[in-house]
């Protein structure tokens, strides 16, 4: 025991990258801000667009102004997380304003996982199976299909909302940290999150994007009329695996490993060396950065796979009309009609 008490309040503290934190993350934050607020504030301009003149919105369409208001929540609560960490870790907006900002964190990841998984189920069904796709392309599935998810991952995320803070620290409230007696509870929730808030979906989102890929390399009777749609199907099948790939994986692999070394670290079990658990923390900061990226990334996913987005900033740039794509039943029983002559 006498061993590991020098190194436990020197370098194994969870304070020891305090100073890498307030360097890395009010930067990355600030940066998402910005351009998560201009992104999601075009979108806006688009869906609102798009409402305005149709008084309703299509399946995809509102997967995605679902998925416009959980990025919303969370790139408005990025200021509070800047003003933590400039403040040297110091957190002046109260207990309950805490565990909502963790709560809220961790409720747009997952819901946009699942938001994700939902668009590429809905873009797979239009291409591979369009009779299924015409049958439950409705308001009425599509509202309950996000209901459901908002459901899901608000229950799933709410043990977040009862889990120790780490209270007093040299007589700063700390918030966003790790609590000294912690890492057993939450490895517990990342051990059930782990397989079923990523890796379930990432399988998902690759089975349909392998069968969606196989189908746009298929030659079709339909191609010249449906082409703008198969565009916008590759377009999801490569910005949706890009941000799993690059927001998602790292995170979740890191946060694996990150919670399983504090685990030992705080029962003294640990086996390896004050590097190696520093640069665990360290991993873990840059990955929470990446994750939290993501929320400014979608903004891109509206612009290429959105219904009416290309033709709204072709009409106030006073640019070529595009060719459109609309999910809606005409375009599928036209293309059907081809495929059966």
């Amino acid at each position: 025991m006498a061993n590991h008490s020098t190194p436990q309040l020197s370098c194994l503290s969870s304070n020891s990258i305090d100073d890498f934190k307030r360097l890395v993350y009010p930067a990355a934050y600030i940066l998402i801000f910005v351009l998560g607020l201009a992104g999601h504030s075009l979108s806006v301009c688009v869906f609102f667009s798009q409402w305005r003149t149709q008084k309703s919105f299509t399946p995809v369409s509102l997967l995605m102004v679902n998925l416009l208001v959980s990025d919303l929540m969370l790139v408005s609560s990025l200021p509070l997380r800047v003003s933590y960490y400039i403040m040297n870790s110091h957190w002046i907006f109260g207990h309950i304003t805490c565990k909502v900002i963790s709560y809220v964190y961790y409720l747009n990841m997952y819901s946009s996982v699942y938001f994700l998984v939902a668009l590429n189920i809905l873009r797979y069904l239009a291409l591979v199976r369009p009779y299924l796709y015409i049958r439950i392309q409705t308001h009425y599935v599509t509202g309950i299909m996000c209901a459901l998810i908002w459901l899901f991952m608000g229950l799933a995320c709410s043990p977040l909302l009862f889990t120790k803070k780490k209270d007093q620290d040299e007589g700063s409230f700390r918030c966003l940290e790790l609590a000294e007696d912690n890492a057993d509870q939450l490895l517990l929730i990342n051990n059930v999150t782990f397989p079923v808030g990523f890796v379930l979906p990432l399988v998902v989102v690759i089975f349909c994007s392998v069968l969606v890929a196989k189908n746009l390399l298929r030659p079709s009777p339909a191609l010249g009329r449906t082409r703008p749609c198969r565009k916008k199907a590759c377009a999801l099948v490569v910005i949706s695996l890009g941000i799993f790939l690059v927001c998602f994986l790292p995170y979740h692999v890191v946060r694996t490993i990150f919670l399983t070394t504090e685990k030992h670290v705080q029962k003294q079990e640990y086996k390896d060396s004050c590097d190696f658990i520093l640069v665990v923390r360290k991993a873990a900061v840059i990955a929470h950065c990446l994750c939290t990226s993501n929320s400014c990334l979608d903004p891109i996913l509206f612009f290429f796979v959105g219904e009416n987005s290309r033709l709204f900033f072709a009409k106030w740039t006073g640019g070529r009309k595009p060719s459109t794509c609309a999910a809606g039943r005409n375009l599928q029983q036209e293309e059907l009609q081809v495929l059966q002559n």
